[in-house]
């Protein structure tokens, strides 16, 4: 199967940064001498860098808190009660995440978590960041050396983005003003400079900027598409050549499309409508060099036949990677899910052991989708019941099958794209013409906008609908200061609901 390519070069990268850990904890535990002779050649380097990839795919960041689990507690997508004793652990927390209970002794673990966890990896993408100007000559080729460091800008930004997002102050009107760290710094010893929103942004722009100039006609996906570059060496594929092997599989890695993705969100959420469309439509018409496009929209052709193997023409890849402008791999994903999200088992003991929606919100999350043909409803979800005729739904998206090539947890996609296009369109035509392009892909003939208001209520539901389980959701509620949330309509929102606490941890003693 040519998708082997893939897994090979991401398991090469993640060898790399998990032989790496024990070096960044040498690092911590050490001195600055000890971080420069680490990259004292390009396999340092890159072992550094994939060590910050390991960090964000770990379960208190993108591994399951900011995907599947915790934020969707944040956002009121699953359907949790904490009262449940049942439950185990991880799903009472999500619990009471639901009901913003942020002083609860499992909140509060979960979010000094996530808040150290982001600080680490900004940390070591910090190191290599310094690293660049004071060692880059020991990576041989100069575009590989600016890639390199345009990923670790982008990597700390995407960390600093997330961080705004869960713990900083509404982006617009907000009453609440709330300083955070910016950090800098290459050492947990060294103090952290706290800054307002304005100053926290400029700073975020800065990064991407920075990350997105040293990408700029360095980076592969200017050559090639994104299927091309994971399927170096494989049949049909012999036209494809890349020296440097670590610069395979890019959309595994912030490329310059992630990039230019990431400012396309981060604009949207700042409220700037037509500078997210403009950069969203930048990467939505992306080609390579010789004109094809870089990535596309996913369709039914990566849902493949649920019901029959898994082959290459075949190949139930219900995340849509092959629309990721960024994506996690996840060598156990298949099992994650089980464990998680129930998967696709056919029943369930008290159906309270893993993440669920009562058919009921089912039923509501796809209304208004051609059923019988849109892929989101004939294949991301199926029914379960618990044994006492009680029925729920359960998403199939990261569970295809065991013997799918896909570990992938969408970080950035396409489909997003079109979104942030379509809200911030200067016309109603042009709206109606991005979003049936979009809906199409999907296997669905959405009626035209009439309205501006009447988009935005459908944008709403398509956000819930498409990017259930990555995570997205709560950020779109508070970018809009949305005060009723699906499945919580009776509670108001407040703004402090949309603001979590910043802990106490070695990252912030100076406050």
């Amino acid at each position: 199967m040519k998708k082997k390519y893939i897994s090979m070069a991401i398991a090469a990268l993640l060898a790399c940064g998990f032989a790496s850990c024990n070096d960044w904890l040498d690092v911590q535990q050490n001195t600055e001498k000890k971080a420069d002779h680490m990259f004292d050649n390009y396999d340092g380097f890159k072992g550094a860098l994939a060590g910050c990839y390991s960090d964000l795919l770990k379960s208190d960041l993108y591994g399951t808190r900011l995907t599947m689990t915790d934020i969707e507690g944040l956002a009121c997508l699953w359907s949790l009660d904490v009262g449940n004793s049942n439950y185990t652990d991880g799903m009472l927390t999500s619990a009471y995440f639901r009901e913003h209970n942020y002083s609860h002794d499992l909140t509060e673990t979960a979010i000094r978590s996530i808040y150290g966890a982001f600080y680490n990896t900004i940390l070591e993408a910090n190191m290599v960041i310094k690293a660049c100007p004071e060692h880059g000559q020991n990576i041989p080729e100069e575009d590989s050396r600016a890639v390199v460091e345009g990923e670790a800008y982008a990597i700390r930004a995407l960390c600093h983005f997330d961080l705004l997002r869960l713990f900083g102050q509404l982006p617009v009107n907000a009453t609440t003003q709330v300083e955070l760290p910016y950090s800098e710094v290459t050492s947990i010893e060294d103090p952290l400079v706290y800054y307002s929103f304005d100053e926290f942004v400029a700073k975020l722009e800065s990064d991407l900027n920075k990350a997105e100039s040293l990408m700029k006609d360095n980076d592969p996906v200017f050559q090639y598409t994104m299927d091309q570059l994971n399927n170096i060496g494989a049949e049909g594929y012999e036209d494809v050549s890349v020296d440097d092997d670590f610069m395979y599989s890019r959309q595994y890695r912030m490329n310059y499309w992630a990039v230019k993705a990431l400012q396309a969100r981060m604009y949207m959420y700042l409220g700037q409508a037509q500078k997210a469309h403009d950069i969203a439509m930048e990467v939505i018409n992306a080609t390579t060099a010789s004109g094809d496009k870089v990535v596309e929209l996913s369709s039914a052709t990566d849902y493949g036949r649920p019901d029959t193997e898994v082959t290459d023409d075949n190949p139930r890849l219900f995340a849509s990677p092959s629309e990721c402008l960024f994506s996690l791999y996840v060598p156990d994903l298949y099992g994650l899910a089980r464990s998680l999200l129930n998967g696709n088992k056919s029943s369930q003991a008290q159906g309270d052991r893993t993440y669920l929606l009562p058919q009921s919100m089912l039923n509501d999350l796809l209304q208004g989708l051609d059923a019988a043909t849109d892929i989101r409803a004939q294949y991301l979800w199926a029914v379960i019941n618990d044994g006492q005729q009680h029925y729920y739904g359960t998403t199939q998206k990261y569970y295809a099958n065991e013997d799918s090539p896909s570990g992938c947890i969408p970080m950035l996609r396409l489909s997003e794209m079109y979104l942030i296009a379509v809200e911030g369109a200067s016309t109603l035509d042009e709206a109606n013409d991005l979003y049936a392009t979009y809906m199409k892909s999907k296997g669905s003939s959405p009626k035209a906008f009439t309205t501006t208001e009447e988009m935005r209520t459908e944008l709403e539901k398509e956000y819930r609908r498409e990017f259930f389980a990555e995570g997205q959701m709560f950020y779109y509620y508070k970018r809009n200061n949305v005060k009723h949330l699906w499945s919580k309509e009776d509670v108001d929102m407040r703004e402090a609901d949309y603001i979590l606490p910043v802990p106490n941890t070695e990252y912030n003693t100076n406050r």
